[in-house]
């Protein structure tokens, strides 16, 4: 889905009421709608943070009483992901280096517009890129969740197995083997479900759904119990899908299991730890969840402490497990009563979570000390003798800018395990996130190498969407998009490493993989394929582009009418005399052209007269203000005069059917694209090929 900032949400700390008057009507000129709120002094822009959800914030390097310096501390204590632009007075690598350092996101020289306003709008795409990614991963979780849901109500015993392993089930399906989660049947062969005297019978069933993975199986065999014994069950073999993966579900019903007996199992599966009588971490995550999209919505603030006992493993060899046990119920049972009224669960062994909205990181820390200091007083009496306790703490949060709750949980296990490595491998610490490890995580240093080692390695990845014909369902045309893997966290869009390539002179390189990757992909492809290929503007003005990309096309054995180079309305208007160049040398071979993202300037149709393009992709705003009538009106007419023009016309970020019957009425519209209609596949596929 594509987020447009309809009003950007604008907090200025200024120093000037004028000054700050003319940046707004800057802003206003530009075409940037714009909502905004000066704040004079410190006292002013504390009550602004707490009163308000922003987007974006400029910064004198004094303001009043304040300084840029402390309105960065104040953000930081607020836990406010607020993106800053410091408006200097000088402008020097070494003003920029120490803005950077203490969390600017630009820094534009105070007199100097224009680049204020590159500032404002690279600022406003990341903000809505992360919006973008956030309502993604809120989307997912909650199709994963209704998917759980829907596992967990059946009364059948469900999973789902992939080579062979398992790779999700209910937790109906685990207690009918013994197991106490669905999350210890991760990894574990279908296989050791079933008697060795069935053993022959099984391999001989996956064997032929290996030759037609299409087919249901039925097998009536004996179910092997963790304790070993035996049981009848039917076991139903069809095929299916798991987080984008084709696979094998299997639903099994127990043959010595009536109906009753079956909603009394069902009825046993609880949220809670049989242990500590806490909740579990299943339910924890749930929580998270909520959080997370609470953060997204209103900015409020979470803390989740992570909190681990030190040297569990000893109370164990002393204690013995039922006394080890006892250590754990008195942790939890003193946690219940001093967790602040937070949401408290058991999340591994030794491992506890804990949830609290709070207003700002002291509060958060000074919990955190609570707790580490009165475990650390706290002496249970088990098997008559003392156990000595201590635990280690990490503190991560849930802000709008997160992106999942899995993620911040993993930030702040990160963190205890750091903070268990202090006083001598002791533990009995705590340790905070710190948001600027990630910025440097993902630094342009950091980035630039992960490009070099996928140019060298080959490892990009390239993600095909199609673009659905309204004139004719016979053709196939897919755009191209390129992903950068990353060993940690989810692969990187062009969007977040382009400019980085760019400024390393790697664009061009990057670029020249693609097309080349894409168009051996298509020649390979049995059905005639045409392909939308991206292209930076940073690298139009390479000389010898053009002739490369000929060479490139008879090399995969393409023809012109097989490729439609495409590039943004912005980077033709950087790069105008580049973009013209290079339009006249791929148009004389045939090839297709088209400007993506258009709409968006004041007049982008001036373009035409530089730029003979074919075709053009809209501003996906469009698409998202669909339901408004003027806005809808408006796009109407645009599409139109691109048609009047003689421009083939796409519109992308189609998301729903009500969107998709509005784009039809209107009409106009050659192609429709879009997560509703397809989302980008690894790999080309056209009907014809699936069905072959």
């Amino acid at each position: 889905m594509n987020y447009a900032l309809d009003t950007l949400r604008l907090l200025i700390a200024h120093d000037s009421q004028d000054e700050a008057e003319q940046l707004m009507n800057t802003l206003r000129n530009a075409g940037r709608a714009t909502r905004a709120q000066l704040a004079l002094g410190e006292d002013d822009l504390v009550r602004a943070l707490k009163g308000g959800a922003w987007e974006l914030m400029l910064c004198r390097p004094t303001f009043g009483d304040g300084s840029f310096e402390s309105a960065m501390a104040h953000l930081n204590r607020l836990g406010k992901a607020l993106p800053v632009i410091l408006l200097s007075d000088d402008y020097n690598a070494e003003i920029v280096r120490n803005a950077y350092k203490a969390g600017a996101r630009a820094v534009a020289p105070k007199d100097d517009r224009e680049m204020l306003m590159q500032c404002v709008d690279r600022l406003m795409e990341f903000l809505r890129l992360r919006k973008e990614l956030q309502h993604s991963e809120i989307t997912r979780h909650e199709a994963e969740k209704r998917l759980s849901q829907l596992m967990d109500q059946s009364r059948d015993a469900i999973a789902y197995v992939l080579d062979g392993m398992h790779i999700h089930a209910n937790d109906n399906y685990a207690r009918m083997f013994g197991y106490d989660s669905a999350e210890e049947l991760a990894g574990v062969p279908i296989m050791d479900m079933v008697s060795a005297s069935d053993h022959d019978r099984l391999k001989k069933l996956l064997r032929s759904r290996a030759e037609n993975a299409s087919q249901t199986n039925e097998l009536e065999c004996r179910g092997v119990h963790t304790d070993d014994s035996e049981f009848d069950a039917t076991f139903v073999f069809s095929p299916s899908t798991y987080d984008g993966e084709s696979c094998t579900q299997i639903v099994i019903r127990a043959a010595s299991l009536d109906e009753n007996a079956l909603q009394e199992r069902l009825h046993e599966i609880s949220q809670t730890d049989q242990v500590t009588g806490l909740y579990s971490r299943t339910w924890f995550m749930e929580q998270l969840d909520q959080a997370v999209a609470e953060a997204a919505r209103q900015g409020q603030l979470a803390a989740v402490l992570y909190l681990r006992l030190y040297g569990f493993e000893q109370h164990q060899s002393s204690l013995g497990m039922e006394g080890a046990d006892d250590v754990l119920r008195a942790v939890a049972d003193w946690l219940r009563e001093h967790s602040a009224g937070g949401k408290l669960a058991r999340v591994d062994g030794e491992d506890f979570a804990l949830l609290k909205p709070v207003n700002d990181l002291d509060e958060a820390g000074q919990l955190a000390e609570e707790l580490r200091a009165g475990i650390e007083t706290l002496m249970p009496e088990v098997a008559s003798r003392t156990a000595h306790v201590t635990a280690s703490l990490g503190l991560a949060f849930a802000r709008e800018d997160a992106r999942s709750s899995q993620d911040i949980l993993t930030k702040a296990l990160k963190c205890c395990n750091q903070a268990q490595r202090e006083n001598n491998e002791q533990g009995n610490a705590i340790k905070i996130h710190d948001p600027m490890d990630d910025v440097a995580a993902g630094s342009s240093e950091a980035i630039a190498l992960s490009i070099r080692q996928a140019l060298e390695k080959g490892s990009f990845r390239l993600k095909y969407q199609p673009l659905m014909s309204l004139e004719d369902e016979n053709e196939h045309v897919f755009e191209v998009f390129v992903h950068m893997p990353q060993k940690q966290g989810d692969d990187l869009a062009a969007a977040d490493f382009m400019p980085t390539a760019a400024e390393q002179g790697l664009a061009g390189k990057v670029d020249r993989w693609v097309v080349l990757n894409a168009m051996r992909a298509a020649a390979a492809h049995e059905q005639k394929i045409t392909l939308l290929v991206n292209l930076s503007g940073y690298s139009l003005g390479e000389p010898g582009l053009a002739e490369w990309l000929t060479k490139a096309m008879r090399a995969a054995k393409l023809s012109g009418e097989q490729v439609i180079f495409q590039f943004s309305e912005g980077d033709a208007v950087n790069y105008l005399k580049q973009a013209a160049a290079f339009a006249d040398a791929v148009r004389k071979q045939g090839c297709g052209l088209s400007i993506s993202r258009f709409g968006g300037g004041l007049d982008p149709f001036k373009l035409f007269e530089h730029i003979p393009a074919t075709m053009v992709k809209f501003e996906g705003s469009f698409t998202q203000e669909l339901s408004k009538a003027e806005s809808r009106e408006r796009f109407a007419e645009i599409i139109q005069q691109a048609r009047d023009s003689g421009r083939r016309t796409l519109v992308g970020f189609v998301e729903s059917a009500a969107q998709m019957q509005t784009l039809w009425s209107l009409g106009g519209v050659d192609y429709l694209q879009g997560y509703y209609l397809q989302a980008p596949m690894d790999r080309l596929e056209t009907a014809e090929s699936v069905d072959s």
